[in-house]
């Protein structure tokens, strides 16, 4: 392939992939939100993390359909699709008043973003340059997100932000129009690529059930802990349930593909529980940067062992610094986490197509410690009624145990790590002896 059609397949994937993330991961949002009620305003919050877990799913279970049938031509279209509907459900959005329902069309904005990140993985993720645009494109929809406050876990938002309610209308309708051109291009330029791999008539099950087990479980255990973060059982009981749950997703994978997995378990809950609720603007251009650098990294040093001691280093510093309202070490912590996931995820070479996929997208599910964490900055209401009168108290946890909990998740993920190593050996052949990782 030409060199400039590898630019334009990796500028393609970077602004689809930003684009498809936003509307996952981000609630949706019009100029007419702040004057609809405050019930519609409470389903989406309260249905927003299950709408982001069901893109995910729906994310994962594209990519094995797809590259089970091997077709590009299929792949480019899927994505087509997927980003048509986006813009006719945006489309469909700005006309609408403020009686429709929010959650249901947030619903479909998730379930069409997981579809396009899906299929586009599958019609990318085998060439090294768009898959680097893939990754990079989901990593900066994250960023992005994080600039406007998601609604918390638990559901709800309260008055005053209704008040000061700013439409963001995430992503923008000329973004989709963008992504919708340059993806037509795309299935236009490379409908007819050979197929990377045969046609096969045996659909592996195995990813699927990795991805639905890994999924419904984390946000299981993240919507608990947002209501019940104060039980030191329940706690334990979470972090076991992660690490158990990461790992079994990784031994259902091929190979030592459930590495990718275990990495992106491992440093979303350090990120959840060191990344500030939010970040300022300039701060984002900054952490794009730090990213691609360590994404670059991750490409020529694989080191997945490494990653995840890093990580544990940064939530032990997490904990003993909640506190803080420094900026520097506020966006600080942020870029390291930011290096650690573009490194992890890069570092870990998993051979299978719907693996990348399931390990990258995990990021976007709401894990236990960003439960925990929504509890600690929300607490735990309680109604009493002493002498038949009704008070209501707020018992909150302490502000360092989100980063105790993500240090107990990352190293039981590198324990796992080094378990599911040595339970699948790299076979003995001069090809493998030479491209194993720089910590094997």
């Amino acid at each position: 392939m030409r060199s400039y059609q590898v630019a334009a397949e990796t500028i393609t994937a970077l602004v689809t992939a930003t684009v498809a993330g936003l509307a996952l991961a981000l609630p949706i949002d019009f100029g007419w939100t702040s004057q609809t009620s405050a019930l519609q305003l409470d389903l989406l919050a309260y249905s927003l993390p299950r709408a982001v877990s069901a893109g995910v799913l729906v994310a994962m279970i594209a990519a094995v359909l797809l590259t089970t049938l091997g077709s590009t031509k299929v792949s480019w279209g899927t994505t087509l699709g997927g980003l048509l509907v986006l813009l006719a459900n945006h489309s469909f959005g700005h006309a609408a008043d403020p009686h429709s329902s929010l959650s249901t069309m947030n619903f479909i904005d998730s379930l069409a973003g997981g579809l396009v990140l899906g299929a586009l993985g599958a019609a990318v993720l085998h060439h090294r340059l768009p898959a680097f645009g893939w990754t990079l494109g989901i990593l900066i929809s994250l960023l992005l997100g994080s600039v406007n406050p998601v609604p918390r876990i638990g559901g709800g938002i309260d008055e005053s932000s209704i008040l000061h309610w700013h439409a963001t209308d995430m992503p923008p309708r000329w973004m989709l129009v963008l992504a919708v051109v340059l993806v037509a291009f795309g299935f236009l330029t490379y409908r007819n690529r050979p197929a990377t791999q045969r046609l096969s008539i045996e659909l592996p099950l195995a990813p699927i059930l990795a991805g639905v087990v890994l999924v419904l479980i984390t946000l299981a255990s993240a919507e608990w802990l947002a209501r019940h973060g104060g039980n030191q059982a329940g706690i334990g009981l979470a972090v076991v349930t992660a690490v158990g749950t990461a790992m079994i997703a990784a031994m259902l994978l091929p190979g030592r593909d459930g590495e990718i997995v275990l990495l992106a378990v491992g440093l979303s809950a350090v990120g959840a529980a060191t990344v500030a609720a939010e970040l300022p603007a300039w701060s984002i251009p900054l952490l794009v940067a730090v990213t691609a650098f360590g994404m670059w990294t991750g490409t020529r040093v694989g080191a997945p062992r490494a990653c995840l001691a890093a990580a544990i280093v940064l939530g032990v510093s997490t904990a003993l610094t909640s506190d803080t309202d420094m900026a520097w070490l506020i966006v600080g912590g942020a870029a390291i986490v930011s290096w650690l996931i573009g490194f992890g995820l890069t570092s870990a070479r998993p051979r299978y197509v719907p693996s990348r996929v399931l390990g990258t997208m995990v990021i976007f599910v709401p894990s236990a410690v960003l439960g925990m964490r929504d509890y600690v900055a929300r607490g735990e209401y309680a109604l009493q009624s002493p002498g038949h009168a009704a008070v209501c108290t707020v018992t909150s946890g302490s502000t360092e145990t989100p980063g105790w909990t993500a240090v107990l998740v990352a190293a039981g993920c590198l324990a796992g790590l080094l378990v599911l190593r040595r339970a699948r050996p790299l076979p003995a052949t001069p090809d493998t002896a030479t491209g194993t990782s720089a910590d094997d």
